[in-house]
C-alpha cells in the first residue's frame, strides 16, 4: 500500500495565490524568486505585474491588550456621560410631553424640544441659516434639516435678507 505525500514546500516556476494590488484582487500568480524557503517576487497571470508576494490570506491581526480595551473605553463611557449631564442641565425643569416630533418640512427656533424617531428628546440649541438646526440629544449634538422659524433667525450676510430687501425695493418702486 503507498502512501501519499504531499508537498509542503514550493519554488520557483510554480503557480501560487496571491494579493495582486493593480487587479484589486486574489489572482493566479507565478513565483519568479525565492529567498530561502520564502517566496519573495511572484507575477500576476492576469495583469502581468510583478510584485512582492502578498499572501491570498490577511495576516493575524494582534489583539488589543486589556489595557487598551480599558483606557478607550474609559474615554467613550465619560464623554458619553458628560454628554449626558449637560443634556439634564438644559432640559431642567422642560416637559418632555411637550416636545415637536420632528419633520424636515416643521418649522423650529431656539429652545424648542423636539422628539426625534431615532435620536429621541432633544432642544434647538442653535439655528444654522438657511435651512439647519442643531439639537442636543442624551448622546450629544447632531445637526439636522428643517425650517426656520422666521427670517430674523438669519445671520448677516447670509444672502437671503438682501434678496427680500432688493424685492421690496422693486415693488415699491
Amino acid at each position: 500500500m503507498a502512501t501519499k505525500t504531499t508537498k509542503t514546500t514550493v519554488t520557483a516556476g510554480e503557480e501560487i495565490d496571491s494579493k495582486c494590488l493593480k487587479c484589486k484582487d486574489v489572482t493566479h500568480h507565478t513565483i519568479i524568486a525565492m529567498k530561502e524557503e520564502k517566496i519573495a517576487k511572484v507575477k500576476c497571470n492576469i495583469c502581468g505585474g510583478k510584485h512582492i508576494y502578498r499572501p491570498a490570506e490577511p495576516a493575524k491581526t494582534k489583539k488589543k491588550s486589556a489595557a487598551t480595551k480599558k483606557t478607550t473605553t474609559t474615554k467613550t463611557s465619560l464623554a458619553v456621560k458628560r454628554a449626558a449631564d449637560n443634556f439634564t442641565k438644559i432640559l431642567k425643569g422642560r416637559n418632555v410631553d411637550e416636545a415637536i416630533p420632528y419633520a424636515m418640512t416643521s418649522l423650529f427656533s431656539n429652545d424648542d424640544l423636539v422628539k426625534h424617531p431615532t435620536f429621541g428628546v432633544g432642544i434647538v440649541t442653535t439655528t444654522i441659516p438657511p435651512n439647519k438646526i442643531e439639537l442636543t440629544f442624551i448622546e450629544g449634538s447632531k445637526i439636522l434639516i428643517c425650517q426656520l422659524d422666521s427670517p430674523d433667525q438669519l445671520l448677516p450676510g447670509s444672502g437671503l435678507k438682501t434678496k427680500k430687501r432688493k424685492m421690496a425695493r422693486k415693488s415699491t418702486n
